[in-house]
């Protein structure tokens, strides 16, 4: 390659002969530069450092790769294990329908074979809970509950007054916050229950007179709740019937057993130790008596006490009894506030 870009020795010394001067070579030109061999450490640096800008990347888009990953790893451990059955329960389930053979539901995967028994279960558990809930809920099941309340506070009261013979009002107050009756419907219920299912005797007249004054009502309270019984005894059994011409033996008891109530109650009425005399108490007005009738009911409930004389001597003894320890108490309080 060489000897083909220089100049030969002949062309040379005929150059010289016909000129005169000897001839110098020629230069050569700028464009026909020989090839170096020093290696191309630019191309390599630039090739390492564009590598290494990679790798940088590469390593930088690894981390946030590896900080979901150990995020999702936390959340995976998180996860509880009800979770973690329910999802095999959804997988299992579902790989089953898929492998129930027979025409699907629409567009769904869901099998009619599977489909069928499946509605009718709901059918039958949606059916079952609202007949369950009419039934607690229902005005028999509320009048069920409320007569187990009234017998479990009769049957209390009852316990009290057969083991210490007396009721505190402390007691009547634990009482009234367990059953969530209020004062006065814990002295009629109770009054009413004594009068249908007790003899009217001078014991039973002392247990309610020592209950209306362990209860704490005032002596208007009284006669409204004497009042309230007759009503409801009215509504129940109907109004007392003097004459009983024309009745079957069933009415017949049942007018007779209204006659025994309204005397009992007419009897609590007119007793000053139960009830003072208001002009609210409306009982002969209620059961639809005459003075007349009323005084004969009322002598009736009378001889049915039995020893009247008993009674008064019970209840003076008890007046008595409950004035020496209002005495015993004021004297307490006397001597406390004369001692230095």
């Amino acid at each position: 390659m060489a000897s083909l870009l220089l100049p030969s020795s002949q062309f040379l010394q005929t150059r010289s002969q016909n000129s005169g001067q000897p001839l110098l070579p020629p230069r050569t030109p700028l464009f026909f530069s020989q090839p170096s061999l020093r290696p191309l450490r630019p191309k390599h640096l630039s090739i390492s450092a564009a590598a290494s800008k990679k790798q940088s990347e590469t390593i930088t888009s690894a981390v946030p790769e590896k900080k979901e990953e150990e995020e999702t790893e936390e959340v995976e451990e998180d996860m509880l294990w009800i979770q973690e059955k329910a999802l095999d329960l959804v997988e299992f389930t579902g790989s089953v329908t898929q492998a129930i053979p027979g025409p699907r539901v629409g567009s769904s995967k869901l099998p009619w074979m599977l489909a069928v028994p499946l509605a009718y279960a709901g059918v039958t558990f949606v059916t079952a809970f609202v007949k369950t809930v009419k039934k607690f809920s229902s005005p028999k099941a509320q009048r069920k509950k409320l007569v187990n309340q009234n017998a479990m506070l009769c049957r209390s009261i009852d316990e009290l007054l057969q083991k210490d013979g007396t009721v505190n009002s402390s007691e009547l107050k634990a009482l009234e916050q367990k059953t969530e009756f209020n004062m006065e419907e814990i002295l009629r219920k109770y009054i009413r229950y004594a009068l249908n299912e007790k003899p009217f005797n001078p014991e039973l007249v002392a247990d309610l007179i020592h209950l209306r004054r362990a209860s704490g009502l005032n002596d208007s309270q009284i006669p409204e709740i004497l009042n309230e019984i007759s009503r409801r005894i009215v509504r129940e059994k109907g109004p007392v019937v003097m004459k009983m011409e024309g009745f079957t033996e069933k009415g017949f008891k049942r007018k007779l057993a209204v006659q025994a109530l309204f005397g009992k109650i007419y009897y609590l009425a007119e007793l000053p130790d139960f009830c003072s005399k208001d002009n609210s108490l409306i009982v002969k007005e209620i059961f639809g008596v005459t003075d007349e009738d009323a005084e004969k009911l009322r002598i009736h409930a009378l001889a049915e006490a039995g020893d009247i004389d008993s009674l008064e001597k019970m209840v003076i003894l008890e007046k008595s009894l409950e004035s020496s320890s209002d005495k015993d108490d004021s004297n307490e309080d006397d001597d406390s506030n004369t001692t230095p």
